[in-house]
């Protein structure tokens, strides 16, 4: 997100929520989530939409730090909460 034209895409969008997924959680997630974060956006991480290695430290990151700055949920929990 950082050094890209996303952000100011985004707010012309309107958009104030992040749905964070791909890969990796190594790099990657955690980046774009504190630079969502950075820029006043909420974001939301679904845990099986995402994936590190091993996945073992993944999940200790998503668990650890990410479950810090974004609302930790899952792909159905997701699905669920927009269907209502």
């Amino acid at each position: 997100m950082g050094k890209t034209d996303l952000d100011a895409v985004l707010r012309n969008l309107g958009v104030s929520t992040i749905i964070a997924v791909g890969v990796s959680v190594n790099v990657a997630i955690p980046s774009l989530i504190m630079d969502a974060v950075n820029s006043g956006y909420n974001v939301v991480l679904p845990r099986d939409a995402v994936a590190g290695v091993p996945r073992d430290y993944a999940e200790a990151v998503i668990d650890n730090t990410l479950s810090l700055l974004a609302t930790v949920t899952t792909t159905a929990e997701l699905v669920a909460a927009w269907s209502e």
